[in-house]
């Protein structure tokens, strides 16, 4: 670098200082970003809820913030009034009690119902069965719940006890509003597997890429053949149109708040190809030319015949 080239920066440092030192010298806030179902406003809108004081005291839900509103933007996107959130596994009710919280909040910001739902067995994990449910790791009522004091707090979110294979077709007779978020945190093989059949409801039930946490695939001594890894894969395996797959890279379009925690990693979508609106555009504003220079011009996309 030149001589005038140092000057010219050692200035812009110390105008810089100066403007820090200053009280009178404002930050620019931050542009606001309009709503799309789009990593800019995902990322913007997480790092907007996780300033709030509940989502403050509890970092270890931030998840819940990317399911909620992930599965809320996709589904305002493709014209749906009402979506449900559901958490898989609720154990002492703490992160149910987020997404409740949380639900209220996106609700506004995206101008769309969300029903809230929690599946658990009530007295704690079933009895295991053998080395695929990672007895090195879990055991028999393990987790169990206060029922009493958790009804108490929660204001609007519905629970579901029992055994999942039977309350997941009783839950889809209530005809819900289409499932958009679930958070699987059950840990053990054979209910994460009785869990999933959730995913073959009828596509009126669900949007056609339900955003999915997935709490016990990586780490300790989870692996391809147990667990929750080993119900996905056999879930795959059993159905041609309808595959669960990890978002692979997701922390890459997250907030570098977030880049070295390790919940992007267990973040998945089911994918429902047979889905009626799966091929719908999932944005409101499609990138339509891009010139020699790189430059890309959007626009919104025309709009599609729905039927939701």
């Amino acid at each position: 670098m030149s001589v005038k080239g140092q000057v010219k920066a050692a200035l812009k440092g110390v105008r810089r200082w100066l403007d820090e030192e200053d009280p009178k010298v404002l930050p620019k806030p931050a542009p606001e970003i309009s709503f799309d179902n789009r990593y800019d406003w995902i990322g913007a809108s997480i790092k907007k809820l996780a300033k709030d004081p509940l989502c403050a005291k509890r970092p270890r839900y931030v998840q819940y913030i990317w399911g909620v509103l992930q599965g809320a933007a996709l589904g305002k996107v493709l014209g749906y009034p009402r979506i449900s959130v559901i958490e898989m596994g609720v154990a002492g009710g703490a992160g149910l009690l987020m997404m409740e919280h949380l639900a209220e909040q996106v609700e506004e910001m995206v101008n769309i119902g969300i029903d809230i739902y929690g599946f658990d067995l009530g007295t704690g994990l079933p009895k295991l069965e053998d080395y695929r449910d990672i007895p090195n790791f879990f055991y028999e009522c393990q987790y169990p719940m206060d029922q009493e004091q958790l009804s108490k707090r929660l204001r609007r979110a519905q629970m579901k006890l029992g055994p999942v294979n039977q309350t997941i077709p009783t839950f889809m007779q209530s005809s819900p509003a289409p499932v958009a978020f679930v958070s699987f945190d059950m840990g053990i093989y054979t209910a994460t597997k009785d869990a999933l059949r959730l995913f073959e409801a009828s596509h009126q039930f669900l949007l056609p890429r339900v955003a999915c946490y997935f709490n016990s695939t990586i780490g300790f001594t989870h692996s391809e053949y147990t667990g929750e890894r080993l119900a996905i894969s056999e879930f795959n395996v059993a159905h041609n149109l309808r595959k669960i797959s990890p978002i692979y890279g997701l922390k890459y379009f997250m907030p570098l708040e977030w880049f070295t925690w390790p919940w992007p990693e267990k973040c998945y979508f089911t994918h429902l190809y047979d889905h009626p609106l799966y091929s719908t555009p999932d944005s409101l504003r499609k990138q339509i030319v891009m010139d020699l220079d790189g430059n890309v011009v959007e626009a919104p996309v025309p709009p599609t015949a729905k039927s939701v």
